[in-house]
This record gives structure tokens, C-alpha cells and sequence, in this order.
């Protein structure tokens, strides 16, 4: 089902794109359908992957997300401690 999406263009782009219908003779519309078909992809695949988001400590608690507890000796040495 098509739907109409109502788009607003400014001119210079307008243009390049009636130039490109007059020389394709092709419509504005199948010119701007095109053009997501042909460009969506190659978007998508330069699209990075969103970064994780960094939450207060808080707000990892309230979220039950956690928390996370690295221990890593200094200097690189391990130490046996009995308690």
C-alpha cells in the first residue's frame, strides 16, 4: 500500500532532480524512488552501529542492568591473602 509522505526539498536539490527527470525522462517522483532505492542501501551499510549507552550508577541500579566489578591487581603481581 502507498502511502504519501509529505517532503520538503530545498531548491538546489529540486533542481538536480528535475534536471535528472528531464534527462532521464523519468517523473520527480520516480526519480526520488529511485534514488532511496539506490542510496538506502549503501546507507545502511555505512551506518555505524549505535554505541552503548553509558548509565549513571543509579541508574544501572534502578535499571537492573547492574553493576560490573573488574578487580585487576596493580603492577601485574598476585598476592594470596587468607582471611
Amino acid at each position: 500500500m502507498a502511502q504519501t509522505i509529505p517532503l520538503s526539498v530545498p531548491d538546489d536539490l529540486l533542481n538536480e532532480v528535475r534536471e535528472t527527470a528531464r534527462l532521464t525522462q523519468l517523473s520527480v517522483q520516480d526519480v526520488f524512488r529511485q534514488s532511496v532505492k539506490i542510496a538506502g542501501p549503501v546507507l545502511r551499510q555505512s551506518a555505524r552501529p549505535p554505541r552503548p549507552k553509558r548509565l549513571s550508577v543509579w541508574d544501572a541500579l534502578a535499571s537492573g542492568r547492574g553493576l560490573e566489578l573488574a578487580i585487576v591487581p596493580a603492577g601485574g603481581k598476585v598476592k594470596k591473602v587468607s582471611l
